[in-house]
């Protein structure tokens, strides 16, 4: 028995083994040396960002020029950023399979070239492409500055009514490059970062839209597009307008996002523990609550922007914030949370109200004005 039983762990570890993905970074440089100093690289380190926020996920030392990186790959490819240098980092696709990184200068990682999965070669391909229009950029605007004549060329008004044509005429040969790419490259994640980092700062708005409407379905739950489509949200945000889905973690730990109460009129109170105004907030939201006490058709989902978890939970207990439809998030980022951005919130009390679609009914509303408009929706759920 104990035989058939040992075997069994055996074969429960072999699949576990082999369902979890796994990724191999493998650098090599041609010169460890640094570019601020005269040191060199001895150990590199592999992170990626999380709510915003940088976690390294593996260390390697660096031997005989060499390193290498192994980790658990996430279920969509995301990038990582390889770091130990002193003059930038290293981006790659974290996903199954082997990375092959270099042989690089370690003076000038971000010249490195990646290869050996699907999305390194493709976002390598990207690169290869940008770096094809800065040099042709390069020798157009040298043709027309070399047009310029001599008497005129310490003129910089004179100058610049030569080079803007060529300018304009760069910045479309970028475009069309990108999108001819992006056109071949649509069902890759990497099409997601290229509409984030080198589309959107180049196109409107509606033009963004439109790229991510050509994303097919089975990048829709990638994070990327999630982070593009509250964008294009904030941007558009009105009263009547879809909200950008915000998310956070309760005090307990629990990941929670605005779209988990679909179905719902969700009260957004955007606050923290160490604002006065959100303070004397509380009593009008504590007589709204008390009237949902036998209604499930209201939420108030409080988000602090308190940067001290302490702080946080200790002003949610101290003045009792406790109601079965009164929830609390927070990512504890202070200003640069991401929701009080997409919200476009300046200070704080500030208050959304959102309608069992999704979509904004009012903004800033506080006090008396607060309590009658929200007991008049608890009220209809009871007609």
């Amino acid at each position: 028995m104990k035989k058939y039983f040992a075997m069994f762990l055996i074969a429960v570890a072999t699949v576990a083994t082999a369902q979890e993905k796994r990724f191999v970074i493998r650098g090599e440089m041609s010169s460890p040396r640094l570019c601020y100093s005269d040191e060199s690289v001895t150990e590199i380190k592999l992170d990626h960002v999380v709510d915003g926020q940088h976690i390294t996920m593996a260390t390697a030392k660096v031997e005989n020029n060499c390193f290498t990186l192994e980790g658990t790959a996430p279920d969509m490819p995301v990038i990582g950023y390889i770091k130990g240098f002193d003059n930038g980092s290293i981006q790659v696709f974290l996903e199954e399979g082997e990375i092959k990184v270099g042989p690089f200068d370690a003076a000038y990682p971000v010249a490195a070239n990646i290869s050996g999965t699907p999305c390194n070669d493709t976002y390598q391909a990207f690169l290869d492409i940008n770096d094809k229009c800065i040099e042709e950029s390069k020798v157009r605007m040298r043709a027309t500055k070399a047009q310029i004549p001599a008497e005129l060329r310490d003129n910089p008004e004179i100058e610049l009514q030569y080079t803007s044509p060529t300018f304009y005429v760069n910045n479309l040969h970028f475009k069309v490059a990108i999108m001819d790419f992006l056109y071949n490259n649509l069902h890759s994640p990497v099409a997601l970062y290229i509409i984030k980092y080198s589309m959107s700062p180049a196109f409107e708005t509606e033009m963004v839209q439109n790229l991510l409407n050509a994303i097919p379905k089975e990048l829709h739950s990638h994070t990327m597009y999630k982070e593009l489509q509250n964008e294009i949200l904030a941007a558009n945000l009105k009263v009547g307008a879809e909200a950008p889905d915000i998310t956070g973690r309760t005090p307990q730990g629990e990941e929670l996002s605005l779209s988990d109460f679909k179905g719902k009129y969700v009260f957004i109170d955007f606050w923290a523990s160490w604002c006065a105004p959100c303070r004397r907030e509380i009593p009008y939201l504590k007589e709204v609550l008390a009237y949902s006490e036998k209604s499930d058709n209201l939420v108030v989902l409080s988000y602090s922007i308190d940067s001290k978890e302490n702080d946080w939970t200790s002003c949610i207990e101290k003045n009792n914030l406790i109601h079965k439809n009164w929830v609390h998030i927070s990512t504890l980022k202070g200003w640069n949370s991401e929701a009080i951005k997409l919200f476009g919130a300046k200070g704080v009390p500030f208050t959304a109200l959102i309608d069992p679609e999704g979509n904004v009914v009012e903004f800033r509303l506080r006090g008396e004005e607060m309590v009658k408009k929200l007991k008049n929706i608890i009220d209809s759920a009871n007609k």
